[in-house]
This record gives structure tokens, sequence and C-alpha cells, in this order.
């Protein structure tokens, strides 16, 4: 079977907080996946995040990572990502019974997930906790006091009043206190979108419409 391996992001990832070396990796296959070109027995050499070149042999004196029965290939990127909370609880009253603290436990599992099948990138695609806990996780990798993918962030989705990002699903007479992310005028998104930006997002996910599993709205509007 053959396995897929992202250049050597666990190994390199464990290093931080100490000098990382120049490592050459030892692929047995490699593809290049511009030209679907696959070589026998390169040489990846690595120094820090980078790849410094690609050789028939390792440069005299550097640590060989032996990957030579695999097959190797570059980095994958999830290019839409939800990383807070258990992915396996798809109710719409889930993040109701889950701590912001608690979604951030969860986002560090999944991150782990990720970066374990071989995604060394994700653009996260926003999340409906006020208190931006994916940003936490998306600046606790650039530190290196979690292992995980590179992200980048949005912050909370700008929504409109019962919109898919309106996250209060309850009765109107046991509803929850306003979202800071729902935005019904124009005035509205602008204060909204400053909010995501004083507080480090990266891009802003706005939703327009209603969405798929959404108690309620409806995605074709």
């Amino acid at each position: 079977m053959v396995a897929l391996f992202a250049f050597s992001a666990l190994w390199l990832q464990g290093q931080q907080g100490t000098a990382v070396p120049t490592v050459a990796i030892r692929a047995g296959r490699l593809i290049d996946v511009r030209t679907g070109k696959v070589s026998v027995d390169q040489y990846i050499v690595v120094t820090k995040d980078r790849i410094k070149s690609i050789a028939p042999s390792a440069p005299p004196g550097v640590a060989v990572i032996d990957l030579s029965g695999y097959t190797v290939v570059p980095g994958l990127i999830d290019s839409h990502a939800h990383v807070l909370g258990n992915p396996k609880d798809q109710s719409s009253t889930g993040a109701l019974r889950m701590s912001s603290a608690q979604q951030a436990i969860w986002g560090v599992r999944n991150l782990q997930v990720w970066l374990d099948h071989g995604f060394t990138a994700l653009r996260e695609a926003g999340e409906d906790d006020p208190a931006y806990a994916q940003l936490a996780l998306r600046d606790s990798i650039e530190q290196g006091l979690i292992q995980g993918p590179r992200m980048v962030s949005a912050g909370q989705f700008v929504s409109l009043t019962g919109g898919h990002g309106d996250a209060n699903v309850l009765a109107p007479d046991a509803g929850l206190l306003p979202r800071p992310n729902i935005a019904d005028t124009v005035d509205d998104v602008e204060r909204v979108v400053r909010r995501d930006i004083k507080f480090g997002a990266d891009w802003i996910k706005l939703m327009g419409t209603g969405g798929v599993m959404d108690p309620i709205s409806d995605y074709r509007v």
C-alpha cells in the first residue's frame, strides 16, 4: 500500500524551539504534482521549513530521513476547513453544549488528524465561536506551541439575521443574546468586519443566504 508523506512536516515540527539542521529526505518515489512525473530514489534537501533542492544523492554530512519504502508528495492543502469542535456532532445545538475552551481542545485534536493525513496547510473557513479559538490555534501553531498545518483563518461568519451564520437556533422566547457576527445593514457589515480584523482574521467569510443542514434558513434563497 502506498503511503503519502508531507515533506517531513511531523519531524520538522517536532524540532520547534531547537536549531533545525539541514536534512535530506530519501524518497523511494517522488511525485511531481505539476507534471505527473514519478522519480525514483531522490533526496529532498530541507533547511528549516524550506526545500532547498532535489537531487539523486544527499549532501555530505547531513542527516537522512529514510522514506525509501514510500511515495512522497508535496504537502496537501485543504481549502475549506472548519477546525473547532467535534466533527461527528453535526446537530444544530452542538455548539451550544460546548465551551470555547472545549472547542479549542477538539481543534488541537482535529489539526493533528489533518497533519497525520499529509495536510500541511489549511484555509480555515470561519467558526461561530465569539472567542475566536481558531485564531488562537493558528497563532499557537506559528509559535510552535502545538503541532498542526499552517493556517489562514477567517473570523466569525458575517451573517444576516436568520442566515446560515446565525447561531441562535432557539425559540424566540428562549433565544440567545445577539451574536456579534450578525449584520443586516451596510453599517453592521462594517462593524462586524472591523471586529474580525481587530482580533486577527486573515480573511472575511460572508454568508448572505441560508445553508445546508440549517434549521432556521433555506440555502436555496
